[in-house]
């Protein structure tokens, strides 16, 4: 990836790259500006423009779809058999379910979040991904009611 502030002739960064023994992929480039935006390995760039009007920054954060595969890994927590809804299994009677155990459950929901949640954070814990975490953090209070 090549940001700059100014335009770069695109033959001039196919030069460069190679004398690295780089060449682009015509598939997977994109000349252009960020004003409109781009995606690029689960990140989102577009250009804001700065409040007091003297210039413009890169505003970079997660893609869409990156929030979204770890909301429907959230909501999938249960479904696989290793994590369940304790109120479930009391209704249906396969079970005397204690207190400890529900306590049990609880916690092996929060762990199973927190393996999918740590992960995303650490990749994008250097951008702006407080949009992201809203979505991620009402999914996860919805998996923890679903157990209490």
């Amino acid at each position: 990836m090549v940001l700059s502030k100014e335009w770069i002739n695109p033959e001039r960064v196919k030069e460069a790259m190679a004398e690295l023994g780089l060449e682009l992929n015509k598939d997977k480039t994109y000349v252009g500006t960020a004003v409109n935006g781009f995606e690029f390995v689960g990140f989102y760039f577009e250009e804001i423009e700065e409040e007091n009007g003297a210039g413009s920054i890169i505003r970079v954060m997660p893609t869409e779809g990156s929030i979204e595969k770890v909301v429907e890994s959230i909501e999938s927590i249960g479904s696989n058999g290793d994590v369940y809804n304790i109120n479930s299994i009391e209704s249906q009677g396969k079970h005397v379910v204690s207190d400890k155990n529900k306590v049990q459950a609880l916690d092996d929901v929060i762990k199973n979040i927190y393996d999918v949640v740590n992960p995303w954070v650490s990749y994008y814990r250097h951008m702006d991904y407080a949009a992201g975490l809203e979505r991620i953090e009402q999914c996860f209070n919805e998996k923890i009611k679903e157990c209490i």
